[in-house]
Protein backbone atom coordinates (compact mmCIF):
# COMPACT_ATOMS: atom_id res chain seq x y z
CA UNK A 1 0.00 0.00 0.00
CA UNK A 2 2.85 2.52 0.97
CA UNK A 3 4.72 1.94 -2.07
CA UNK A 4 1.79 2.44 -4.37
CA UNK A 5 0.70 5.50 -2.11
CA UNK A 6 4.72 6.77 -2.63
CA UNK A 7 4.50 6.42 -6.75
CA UNK A 8 1.24 8.11 -6.80
CA UNK A 9 2.31 10.82 -4.79
CA UNK A 10 5.50 11.30 -6.84
CA UNK A 11 3.57 11.50 -9.84
CA UNK A 12 1.34 14.36 -8.76
CA UNK A 13 4.46 16.14 -7.57
CA UNK A 14 5.79 15.98 -10.91
CA UNK A 15 2.67 16.78 -12.58
CA UNK A 16 1.05 19.26 -10.27
CA UNK A 17 1.06 22.85 -11.98
CA UNK A 18 2.84 25.63 -10.48
CA UNK A 19 1.63 28.19 -12.13
CA UNK A 20 0.45 31.63 -10.08
CA UNK A 21 -2.05 33.88 -10.54
CA UNK A 22 -3.31 37.62 -9.97
CA UNK A 23 -6.21 38.02 -8.67
CA UNK A 24 -8.34 41.40 -7.58
CA UNK A 25 -7.47 40.32 -3.91
CA UNK A 26 -8.90 42.78 -0.96
CA UNK A 27 -12.27 43.79 -1.81
CA UNK A 28 -13.98 45.68 0.65
CA UNK A 29 -17.86 44.10 0.61
CA UNK A 30 -18.46 44.95 4.55
CA UNK A 31 -17.78 46.09 7.75
CA UNK A 32 -18.75 45.28 11.55
CA UNK A 33 -18.83 47.79 13.86
CA UNK A 34 -18.11 46.64 18.13
CA UNK A 35 -18.52 48.94 20.53
CA UNK A 36 -15.17 50.56 19.80
CA UNK A 37 -13.88 49.06 17.29
CA UNK A 38 -14.33 49.19 13.05
CA UNK A 39 -13.83 46.28 11.08
CA UNK A 40 -13.42 45.75 7.07
CA UNK A 41 -14.31 42.43 5.23
CA UNK A 42 -12.68 41.79 2.24
CA UNK A 43 -13.17 39.38 -0.38
CA UNK A 44 -9.88 37.76 -0.91
CA UNK A 45 -9.93 34.38 -2.70
CA UNK A 46 -13.25 33.04 -4.59
CA UNK A 47 -14.26 30.65 -7.37
CA UNK A 48 -13.63 27.84 -4.64
CA UNK A 49 -15.10 24.41 -4.19
CA UNK A 50 -14.97 23.86 -0.52
CA UNK A 51 -11.87 25.55 1.32
CA UNK A 52 -11.75 23.18 4.01
CA UNK A 53 -8.83 24.50 6.32
CA UNK A 54 -7.23 27.57 6.33
CA UNK A 55 -3.52 28.09 7.73
CA UNK A 56 -2.50 31.58 8.93
CA UNK A 57 0.81 31.11 11.16
CA UNK A 58 3.36 32.08 8.68
CA UNK A 59 3.80 36.20 8.47
CA UNK A 60 2.71 37.41 5.12
CA UNK A 61 1.47 33.96 3.56
CA UNK A 62 -2.07 32.27 3.67
CA UNK A 63 -2.29 28.65 3.34
CA UNK A 64 -5.19 27.07 2.06
CA UNK A 65 -7.28 23.84 0.44
CA UNK A 66 -10.22 22.27 -1.13
CA UNK A 67 -11.60 19.46 0.31
CA UNK A 68 -11.12 17.88 -3.47
CA UNK A 69 -7.27 18.12 -2.85
CA UNK A 70 -5.98 21.09 -4.07
CA UNK A 71 -3.31 22.76 -1.62
CA UNK A 72 -2.65 26.49 -2.23
CA UNK A 73 -0.35 29.17 -1.21
CA UNK A 74 -1.54 32.82 -0.99
CA UNK A 75 1.07 35.26 -0.99
CA UNK A 76 -0.48 38.43 0.69
CA UNK A 77 2.47 40.70 0.17
CA UNK A 78 2.37 39.92 -3.81
CA UNK A 79 -1.46 39.11 -3.70
CA UNK A 80 -0.02 35.73 -5.78
CA UNK A 81 -1.78 32.62 -5.34
CA UNK A 82 -0.15 29.77 -6.14
CA UNK A 83 -1.35 26.20 -6.47
CA UNK A 84 1.30 24.21 -4.67
CA UNK A 85 -0.20 20.61 -5.10
CA UNK A 86 -2.93 18.23 -5.78
CA UNK A 87 -3.03 14.89 -3.72
CA UNK A 88 -3.56 12.26 -6.51
CA UNK A 89 -5.29 9.03 -4.64
CA UNK A 90 -8.40 10.87 -2.23
CA UNK A 91 -11.61 10.09 -2.92
CA UNK A 92 -13.48 13.53 -2.54
CA UNK A 93 -17.32 13.36 -1.61
CA UNK A 94 -20.04 13.97 0.65
CA UNK A 95 -17.48 13.89 3.74
CA UNK A 96 -14.52 12.21 2.76
CA UNK A 97 -11.30 14.30 0.89
CA UNK A 98 -8.48 16.57 2.25
CA UNK A 99 -9.91 17.16 5.78
CA UNK A 100 -7.02 18.46 7.49
CA UNK A 101 -3.85 20.58 7.08
CA UNK A 102 -1.16 22.76 8.76
CA UNK A 103 1.85 23.78 8.50
CA UNK A 104 4.90 23.97 10.18
CA UNK A 105 6.58 27.75 9.99
CA UNK A 106 10.41 27.16 10.07
CA UNK A 107 11.12 23.79 8.86
CA UNK A 108 9.00 24.01 5.94
CA UNK A 109 6.90 20.97 6.64
CA UNK A 110 3.43 20.57 5.30
CA UNK A 111 1.07 17.99 7.02
CA UNK A 112 -2.25 16.33 5.37
CA UNK A 113 -4.98 14.28 6.03
CA UNK A 114 -6.95 12.86 4.01
CA UNK A 115 -9.56 9.90 2.50
CA UNK A 116 -9.12 7.39 0.10
CA UNK A 117 -11.34 4.27 -1.22
CA UNK A 118 -10.47 0.57 -1.37
CA UNK A 119 -13.51 -0.80 -3.89
CA UNK A 120 -14.37 -4.63 -4.93
CA UNK A 121 -15.98 -5.72 -7.51
CA UNK A 122 -19.71 -5.49 -5.80
CA UNK A 123 -19.64 -1.59 -6.10
CA UNK A 124 -18.85 -2.19 -2.17
CA UNK A 125 -16.20 0.89 -0.76
CA UNK A 126 -13.96 0.54 2.60
CA UNK A 127 -12.92 4.16 3.60
CA UNK A 128 -9.58 4.72 4.59
CA UNK A 129 -7.52 7.83 5.81
CA UNK A 130 -3.59 8.92 5.86
CA UNK A 131 -1.68 10.99 6.99
CA UNK A 132 1.34 12.56 5.60
CA UNK A 133 4.24 15.01 6.04
CA UNK A 134 5.47 17.01 3.06
CA UNK A 135 8.34 18.89 2.22
CA UNK A 136 7.72 22.51 0.66
CA UNK A 137 10.32 22.51 -1.88
CA UNK A 138 10.43 24.59 -5.13
CA UNK A 139 6.55 25.94 -4.85
CA UNK A 140 5.31 22.72 -4.50
CA UNK A 141 5.58 19.16 -1.88
CA UNK A 142 7.96 16.62 -2.24
CA UNK A 143 9.25 13.87 -0.15
CA UNK A 144 6.26 12.33 1.00
CA UNK A 145 6.22 10.82 4.41
CA UNK A 146 3.44 8.68 5.37
CA UNK A 147 2.89 9.12 9.32
CA UNK A 148 -0.62 7.06 9.37
CA UNK A 149 -1.62 4.85 6.62
CA UNK A 150 -5.04 3.23 6.47
CA UNK A 151 -7.04 4.51 9.19
CA UNK A 152 -10.00 3.18 9.47
CA UNK A 153 -12.76 5.54 7.97
CA UNK A 154 -16.35 5.60 7.59
CA UNK A 155 -19.34 7.02 5.24
CA UNK A 156 -19.37 10.15 7.99
CA UNK A 157 -17.13 11.70 10.99
CA UNK A 158 -14.42 11.69 9.29
CA UNK A 159 -13.52 15.07 9.94
CA UNK A 160 -10.20 15.88 11.48
CA UNK A 161 -7.95 19.37 12.30
CA UNK A 162 -4.12 18.94 12.59
CA UNK A 163 -1.77 21.87 14.87
CA UNK A 164 1.55 21.68 15.96
CA UNK A 165 2.65 22.99 19.44
CA UNK A 166 5.56 25.32 20.16
CA UNK A 167 7.35 22.53 21.15
CA UNK A 168 7.09 20.47 17.85
CA UNK A 169 4.55 18.27 18.52
CA UNK A 170 2.02 17.55 16.14
CA UNK A 171 -1.65 16.68 17.45
CA UNK A 172 -4.41 15.12 15.20
CA UNK A 173 -7.98 15.60 15.70
CA UNK A 174 -9.96 12.45 14.26
CA UNK A 175 -14.23 11.78 14.62
CA UNK A 176 -15.61 8.70 15.65
CA UNK A 177 -15.68 7.54 11.87
CA UNK A 178 -19.64 6.18 12.71
CA UNK A 179 -17.41 3.38 15.92
CA UNK A 180 -18.95 5.60 18.46
CA UNK A 181 -18.60 2.06 20.85
CA UNK A 182 -14.79 2.56 20.07
CA UNK A 183 -13.94 5.83 20.96
CA UNK A 184 -13.24 4.47 24.59
CA UNK A 185 -10.72 2.00 23.45
CA UNK A 186 -7.57 3.78 23.37
CA UNK A 187 -6.34 1.12 20.66
CA UNK A 188 -8.64 2.56 18.58
CA UNK A 189 -7.50 6.22 16.67
CA UNK A 190 -11.52 7.22 16.22
CA UNK A 191 -13.12 9.69 18.71
CA UNK A 192 -9.60 10.88 19.82
CA UNK A 193 -6.96 13.43 19.67
CA UNK A 194 -3.73 12.14 19.03
CA UNK A 195 -0.51 13.82 19.28
CA UNK A 196 2.96 12.69 18.10
CA UNK A 197 6.63 14.02 16.87
CA UNK A 198 7.04 15.77 13.64
CA UNK A 199 7.77 12.34 11.69
CA UNK A 200 5.05 10.15 13.65
CA UNK A 201 6.34 8.87 16.12
CA UNK A 202 5.02 8.28 20.01
CA UNK A 203 6.84 10.97 22.17
CA UNK A 204 7.80 9.51 25.24
CA UNK A 205 5.95 11.66 27.45
CA UNK A 206 2.58 10.73 26.09
CA UNK A 207 0.11 10.61 28.84
CA UNK A 208 -0.51 6.98 27.79
CA UNK A 209 3.23 5.09 27.36
CA UNK A 210 3.67 4.08 24.00
CA UNK A 211 0.51 5.21 22.35
CA UNK A 212 -0.30 8.04 20.53
CA UNK A 213 -3.61 8.93 22.20
CA UNK A 214 -3.93 12.25 24.28
CA UNK A 215 -7.49 12.53 24.87
CA UNK A 216 -10.70 10.77 23.69
CA UNK A 217 -14.47 10.80 23.76
CA UNK A 218 -15.06 13.15 21.37
CA UNK A 219 -17.46 12.44 18.32
CA UNK A 220 -16.62 14.63 15.33
CA UNK A 221 -13.93 17.17 16.05
CA UNK A 222 -13.15 19.47 13.39
CA UNK A 223 -11.27 22.74 15.43
CA UNK A 224 -8.11 23.07 16.90
CA UNK A 225 -6.20 25.91 18.33
CA UNK A 226 -3.79 27.09 21.43
CA UNK A 227 -4.84 29.60 23.38
CA UNK A 228 -2.76 31.25 26.11
CA UNK A 229 -0.26 29.63 28.22
CA UNK A 230 -0.62 27.03 25.38
CA UNK A 231 -3.44 25.64 26.36
CA UNK A 232 -5.30 23.29 23.87
CA UNK A 233 -8.65 23.91 22.55
CA UNK A 234 -10.81 21.64 19.81
CA UNK A 235 -14.36 22.18 18.56
CA UNK A 236 -17.10 19.00 18.28
CA UNK A 237 -20.23 18.41 16.62
CA UNK A 238 -23.03 16.05 15.41
CA UNK A 239 -26.03 16.28 14.19
CA UNK A 240 -28.39 16.24 16.56
CA UNK A 241 -27.39 18.02 20.25
CA UNK A 242 -24.42 19.26 22.18
CA UNK A 243 -22.25 20.61 19.76
CA UNK A 244 -18.78 21.31 22.18
CA UNK A 245 -16.31 23.72 22.55
CA UNK A 246 -13.54 21.94 25.16
CA UNK A 247 -10.31 22.92 26.76
CA UNK A 248 -8.38 19.81 25.60
CA UNK A 249 -6.05 18.23 28.69
CA UNK A 250 -3.57 15.13 28.64
CA UNK A 251 -5.50 11.61 29.36
CA UNK A 252 -8.91 13.55 29.49
CA UNK A 253 -12.00 11.81 28.82
CA UNK A 254 -14.96 14.19 27.00
CA UNK A 255 -17.53 11.08 27.31
CA UNK A 256 -18.60 10.40 23.77
CA UNK A 257 -20.97 8.26 23.44
CA UNK A 258 -22.28 8.42 26.93
CA UNK A 259 -22.39 11.98 27.72
CA UNK A 260 -23.59 14.26 25.52
CA UNK A 261 -22.06 17.88 26.30
CA UNK A 262 -22.60 18.90 29.93
CA UNK A 263 -23.74 15.94 32.51
CA UNK A 264 -27.20 17.01 32.90
CA UNK A 265 -29.20 13.63 32.75
CA UNK A 266 -29.32 10.96 35.38
CA UNK A 267 -27.87 8.56 32.66
CA UNK A 268 -25.08 10.60 32.01
CA UNK A 269 -24.55 11.44 36.20
CA UNK A 270 -24.40 7.73 36.94
CA UNK A 271 -22.03 7.07 34.00
CA UNK A 272 -19.63 10.04 35.46
CA UNK A 273 -19.89 8.28 38.69
CA UNK A 274 -17.40 5.76 37.43
CA UNK A 275 -15.50 8.05 34.90
CA UNK A 276 -13.85 10.98 35.05
CA UNK A 277 -15.64 12.81 32.12
CA UNK A 278 -14.39 16.51 31.82
CA UNK A 279 -17.51 18.91 30.49
CA UNK A 280 -17.48 21.44 28.16
CA UNK A 281 -16.48 25.02 28.36
CA UNK A 282 -19.82 25.55 25.96
CA UNK A 283 -22.49 23.59 24.29
CA UNK A 284 -25.41 24.07 21.91
CA UNK A 285 -28.28 22.17 20.93
CA UNK A 286 -29.73 22.49 18.50
CA UNK A 287 -26.55 21.88 17.18
CA UNK A 288 -24.65 24.78 14.85
CA UNK A 289 -21.97 22.30 13.24
CA UNK A 290 -19.07 23.73 15.13
CA UNK A 291 -16.26 23.43 12.59
CA UNK A 292 -12.76 25.56 12.44
CA UNK A 293 -11.73 27.32 15.70
CA UNK A 294 -8.76 29.97 16.34
CA UNK A 295 -7.91 31.87 19.67
CA UNK A 296 -7.48 36.00 19.06
CA UNK A 297 -4.97 36.91 21.81
CA UNK A 298 -4.02 40.39 19.92
CA UNK A 299 -4.27 43.91 21.14
CA UNK A 300 -5.73 44.88 17.69
CA UNK A 301 -9.77 43.90 18.60
CA UNK A 302 -9.81 44.55 22.09
CA UNK A 303 -13.35 43.55 22.26
CA UNK A 304 -11.92 40.03 21.22
CA UNK A 305 -8.62 39.22 22.81
CA UNK A 306 -8.48 36.49 24.49
CA UNK A 307 -11.34 34.73 23.26
CA UNK A 308 -12.10 31.85 21.00
CA UNK A 309 -13.95 32.70 17.45
CA UNK A 310 -15.55 29.24 16.03
CA UNK A 311 -16.76 28.92 12.56
CA UNK A 312 -20.26 27.44 12.71
CA UNK A 313 -21.76 25.76 9.52
CA UNK A 314 -25.53 24.86 10.13
CA UNK A 315 -25.55 28.08 12.06
CA UNK A 316 -24.00 29.92 9.36
CA UNK A 317 -22.46 32.16 11.80
CA UNK A 318 -18.76 33.50 13.84
CA UNK A 319 -19.21 32.54 17.35
CA UNK A 320 -16.55 34.32 20.04
CA UNK A 321 -16.21 33.06 22.84
CA UNK A 322 -14.94 35.49 25.35
CA UNK A 323 -12.42 33.66 28.08
CA UNK A 324 -12.02 33.79 31.64
CA UNK A 325 -8.87 35.55 32.55
CA UNK A 326 -7.36 31.77 33.02
CA UNK A 327 -9.05 30.37 30.04
CA UNK A 328 -11.07 27.70 31.86
CA UNK A 329 -14.46 28.65 31.38
CA UNK A 330 -16.84 30.84 28.94
CA UNK A 331 -17.55 34.70 30.22
CA UNK A 332 -20.06 35.30 27.36
CA UNK A 333 -21.04 34.52 23.87
CA UNK A 334 -21.09 37.17 21.08
CA UNK A 335 -22.65 36.26 17.50
CA UNK A 336 -21.60 37.71 14.09
CA UNK A 337 -22.55 37.78 10.45
CA UNK A 338 -25.61 34.89 10.77
CA UNK A 339 -27.10 34.05 7.07
CA UNK A 340 -25.31 37.18 5.65
CA UNK A 341 -22.01 34.79 4.03
CA UNK A 342 -23.83 31.16 4.49
CA UNK A 343 -21.91 28.42 6.05
CA UNK A 344 -18.47 29.14 7.58
CA UNK A 345 -15.94 26.03 7.48
CA UNK A 346 -12.58 27.28 8.93
CA UNK A 347 -11.18 30.59 10.99
CA UNK A 348 -7.37 31.39 11.24
CA UNK A 349 -5.69 34.44 13.09
CA UNK A 350 -2.41 36.10 11.10
CA UNK A 351 0.79 37.14 13.37
CA UNK A 352 -0.30 40.51 12.33
CA UNK A 353 -4.13 39.94 13.85
CA UNK A 354 -6.12 39.69 10.38
CA UNK A 355 -8.93 37.57 10.59
CA UNK A 356 -9.37 34.77 7.91
CA UNK A 357 -12.88 32.38 6.85
CA UNK A 358 -13.81 30.01 4.64
CA UNK A 359 -17.42 29.52 3.81
CA UNK A 360 -18.45 26.27 2.70
CA UNK A 361 -22.15 27.01 0.77
CA UNK A 362 -20.96 24.24 -2.38
CA UNK A 363 -20.43 21.29 0.19
CA UNK A 364 -22.92 18.37 0.57
CA UNK A 365 -25.06 19.42 3.17
CA UNK A 366 -27.64 22.01 1.42
CA UNK A 367 -28.10 19.31 -1.06
CA UNK A 368 -29.03 16.77 1.32
CA UNK A 369 -31.26 19.45 3.79
CA UNK A 370 -32.16 22.12 1.67
CA UNK A 371 -34.86 22.94 3.82
CA UNK A 372 -32.19 24.02 6.78
CA UNK A 373 -30.88 26.58 4.63
CA UNK A 374 -33.14 29.21 2.79
CA UNK A 375 -31.50 32.04 1.52
CA UNK A 376 -27.94 30.10 1.32
CA UNK A 377 -25.95 32.45 -1.29
CA UNK A 378 -25.36 31.06 -4.68
CA UNK A 379 -21.82 30.91 -6.15
CA UNK A 380 -18.48 29.68 -5.68
CA UNK A 381 -17.43 29.43 -1.94
CA UNK A 382 -14.56 32.11 -1.00
CA UNK A 383 -12.40 33.26 1.67
CA UNK A 384 -12.90 36.19 3.35
CA UNK A 385 -10.32 38.50 5.25
CA UNK A 386 -11.02 40.96 8.58
CA UNK A 387 -9.09 43.63 9.36
CA UNK A 388 -8.94 46.66 11.43
CA UNK A 389 -9.89 49.85 9.90
CA UNK A 390 -6.98 52.64 10.71
CA UNK A 391 -7.30 55.50 12.28
CA UNK A 392 -8.44 58.09 9.36
CA UNK A 393 -9.47 54.93 7.40
CA UNK A 394 -13.15 55.86 6.10
CA UNK A 395 -15.62 53.00 5.57
CA UNK A 396 -17.03 52.84 2.01
CA UNK A 397 -20.80 54.55 1.68
CA UNK A 398 -23.07 51.84 0.82
CA UNK A 399 -21.56 48.91 1.97
CA UNK A 400 -23.32 46.84 4.73
CA UNK A 401 -22.30 47.21 8.08
CA UNK A 402 -22.93 44.63 10.98
CA UNK A 403 -23.60 44.57 14.45
CA UNK A 404 -23.69 42.10 17.10
CA UNK A 405 -26.71 39.96 17.19
CA UNK A 406 -28.96 39.98 19.51
CA UNK A 407 -30.69 36.48 19.22
CA UNK A 408 -29.09 33.27 17.12
CA UNK A 409 -31.47 32.11 14.38
CA UNK A 410 -33.81 28.90 14.86
CA UNK A 411 -32.28 25.93 13.66
CA UNK A 412 -34.52 23.19 12.23
CA UNK A 413 -34.34 19.28 13.15
CA UNK A 414 -31.99 17.31 10.59
CA UNK A 415 -34.26 14.56 9.19
CA UNK A 416 -31.45 11.67 7.88
CA UNK A 417 -34.44 9.82 6.34
CA UNK A 418 -35.97 11.59 3.87
CA UNK A 419 -39.84 11.15 3.38
CA UNK A 420 -41.19 9.14 0.39
CA UNK A 421 -43.58 10.03 -1.48
CA UNK A 422 -46.25 7.96 -2.28
CA UNK A 423 -46.28 8.93 -5.71
CA UNK A 424 -44.01 6.88 -8.18
CA UNK A 425 -45.67 7.89 -11.14
CA UNK A 426 -42.20 9.56 -12.91
CA UNK A 427 -40.12 6.75 -11.09
CA UNK A 428 -42.56 4.00 -12.82
CA UNK A 429 -42.08 5.68 -15.96
CA UNK A 430 -38.70 5.64 -15.52
CA UNK A 431 -37.97 2.38 -14.50
CA UNK A 432 -40.44 0.99 -17.76
CA UNK A 433 -37.84 2.57 -20.23
CA UNK A 434 -34.30 1.79 -18.64
CA UNK A 435 -35.36 -0.90 -16.12
CA UNK A 436 -38.44 -3.33 -17.00
CA UNK A 437 -36.87 -5.16 -20.14
CA UNK A 438 -34.47 -7.05 -17.88
CA UNK A 439 -35.63 -6.95 -14.47
CA UNK A 440 -39.61 -7.24 -15.54
CA UNK A 441 -42.86 -5.52 -14.35
CA UNK A 442 -42.70 -7.20 -10.52
CA UNK A 443 -38.91 -6.76 -10.10
CA UNK A 444 -38.04 -10.24 -10.20
CA UNK A 445 -35.92 -10.41 -13.04
CA UNK A 446 -34.91 -13.96 -14.73
CA UNK A 447 -33.66 -17.30 -12.66
CA UNK A 448 -30.07 -17.77 -13.47
CA UNK A 449 -29.70 -14.83 -15.90
CA UNK A 450 -30.89 -11.37 -14.34
CA UNK A 451 -30.99 -10.93 -10.84
CA UNK A 452 -34.26 -9.92 -8.99
CA UNK A 453 -34.92 -6.55 -7.24
CA UNK A 454 -37.52 -7.73 -4.90
CA UNK A 455 -36.73 -8.08 -1.34
CA UNK A 456 -32.74 -7.70 -1.79
CA UNK A 457 -30.72 -5.66 0.04
CA UNK A 458 -28.61 -4.97 -2.98
CA UNK A 459 -31.62 -2.30 -3.01
CA UNK A 460 -32.51 -1.68 0.30
CA UNK A 461 -29.15 -1.62 1.66
CA UNK A 462 -26.30 0.83 1.56
CA UNK A 463 -27.58 3.87 -1.14
CA UNK A 464 -23.89 4.41 -2.50
CA UNK A 465 -23.15 0.90 -3.71
CA UNK A 466 -26.73 1.19 -5.26
CA UNK A 467 -26.07 4.44 -7.10
CA UNK A 468 -22.81 3.93 -8.04
CA UNK A 469 -24.43 0.53 -9.97
CA UNK A 470 -26.65 2.42 -11.86
CA UNK A 471 -23.40 5.05 -12.59
CA UNK A 472 -20.97 2.43 -13.72
CA UNK A 473 -22.67 -0.32 -14.22
CA UNK A 474 -21.68 -3.88 -13.38
CA UNK A 475 -19.96 -7.00 -14.69
CA UNK A 476 -18.84 -10.37 -12.90
CA UNK A 477 -20.13 -12.99 -10.82
CA UNK A 478 -22.45 -11.73 -8.43
CA UNK A 479 -24.72 -12.88 -5.65
CA UNK A 480 -28.09 -11.94 -4.88
CA UNK A 481 -30.83 -13.71 -2.56
CA UNK A 482 -28.48 -17.10 -2.32
CA UNK A 483 -28.41 -17.72 -6.32
CA UNK A 484 -25.32 -16.78 -8.54
CA UNK A 485 -25.90 -14.52 -11.52
CA UNK A 486 -23.17 -12.84 -14.70
CA UNK A 487 -24.93 -11.06 -16.62
CA UNK A 488 -23.41 -7.32 -17.77
CA UNK A 489 -25.53 -4.17 -16.48
CA UNK A 490 -24.59 -1.17 -18.58
CA UNK A 491 -24.10 2.07 -16.72
CA UNK A 492 -26.73 4.63 -16.80
CA UNK A 493 -24.81 7.65 -16.18
CA UNK A 494 -26.88 9.54 -19.06
CA UNK A 495 -29.70 10.28 -17.00
CA UNK A 496 -29.96 13.08 -14.71
CA UNK A 497 -29.35 12.93 -11.06
CA UNK A 498 -32.84 13.26 -10.63
CA UNK A 499 -34.25 10.88 -12.81
CA UNK A 500 -31.88 8.38 -11.01
CA UNK A 501 -33.18 9.53 -8.18
CA UNK A 502 -36.92 8.81 -8.88
CA UNK A 503 -35.87 5.42 -10.12
CA UNK A 504 -34.51 4.26 -7.43
CA UNK A 505 -36.69 5.91 -4.84
CA UNK A 506 -39.57 3.66 -7.15
CA UNK A 507 -37.28 0.22 -6.87
CA UNK A 508 -36.43 0.73 -2.91
CA UNK A 509 -40.57 1.27 -2.56
CA UNK A 510 -42.21 -1.82 -5.02
CA UNK A 511 -41.66 -5.06 -5.09
CA UNK A 512 -42.07 -6.29 -1.50
CA UNK A 513 -39.43 -3.21 -0.85
CA UNK A 514 -39.56 -0.37 2.11
CA UNK A 515 -36.96 2.07 2.39
CA UNK A 516 -36.06 5.17 2.22
CA UNK A 517 -35.85 7.52 -0.46
CA UNK A 518 -32.97 8.73 -2.66
CA UNK A 519 -32.42 12.63 -3.29
CA UNK A 520 -30.50 13.84 -6.26
CA UNK A 521 -28.14 15.30 -3.64
CA UNK A 522 -26.75 12.10 -3.07
CA UNK A 523 -26.27 10.84 -6.64
CA UNK A 524 -24.61 14.20 -7.29
CA UNK A 525 -22.14 13.59 -4.60
CA UNK A 526 -21.60 9.72 -5.59
CA UNK A 527 -21.14 10.84 -9.14
CA UNK A 528 -18.52 13.63 -7.99
CA UNK A 529 -16.80 10.84 -6.45
CA UNK A 530 -16.10 8.60 -9.17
Amino acid sequence: MKIIAFALLLVAIAACSTKSSKENFGKPIGYIQLENTALEISELVTDLEVPWDIEAGIEGELWFTEVNGAVYRLDLKKNQKTKVFQVPDLIAKKSYGLLGMTVHPSLGYVFLHYTFAIANDKKEETIKSRLVRYEFKEDTLANPLILLDSIVGATYHNGSRLIISSDDKLFFSLGDVGQTERTQDVSFFGGKILRMNLDGSIPTDNPIPNNLVWAMGLRNSQGLAFGKNEKLYGSDHGPLNDDEVNLLIPNGNYGWPDVHGFIDTDNEKEYALLHPIIEPIQAWTPTLATAGLAYYGKSEIPEWKNSLIIATMKGRSIRVIHLSEDGNSMESESIFLQKEFGRFRDVAVSPEGEIFISTSNRDWHPRFQPWMYEGLPEGPDRILKIRVLAEGENKIQGLPIYRQETEPIPLMDENWNPAVSQEFELGSKLYGTHCLACHGPEGKGSEGLIPPLAKTDWVTGDKGKLIRIMLTGLSGEIEVNGEKYNQEMPPYNNLTDSELAEILTFIRNNFGNKSNAVIPGEIFEERKGL
